[in-house]
């Protein structure tokens, strides 16, 4: 399973690949994780991801993950932002959910739990 990680901040990237990586260690998912940190990078990249953590934060993170969906309407995204700003806009491009910062493991487990169930 290839899952893309969208975040601007090093810290952040590598706190969401630690937990997604943990997730497939406890329920026996292989996954593939490719890292982006802006973006422009995501958008030039031609890769097909089944989930995409997109936390860019602000417009660009909503625009980011709104292009990703017309690109590929079966991805599994999952917003992430400061504030509750894009909550309802996520809703209406079809996000498989919405988190706010500050993150938690429990958090990304759900969220992970709820991309694969749409993905079966």
């Amino acid at each position: 399973m290839r899952i893309a990680v969208c975040e601007s901040s090093r810290e952040g990237e590598r706190r969401l690949t630690e937990w997604i990586n943990r997730y497939g260690t406890l329920y026996g998912l292989t996954a593939s994780v490719e890292c982006f940190r802006d973006p422009v990078e995501l958008e030039s990249s031609d890769a097909l991801f089944e989930i995409a953590f997109v936390a860019f934060g602000g417009s660009a993170g909503f625009m980011a993950a709104r292009r990703l969906r017309e690109r590929s309407p079966s991805m599994r995204i999952i917003l992430i932002d400061d504030t509750r700003e894009y909550a309802v806009g996520s809703v209406r491009i079809h996000c498989t959910d919405f988190l706010m910062r500050p993150l938690t493991f429990g958090q990304v487990a759900r969220s992970m739990s709820l991309a694969l169930r749409g993905a079966q």
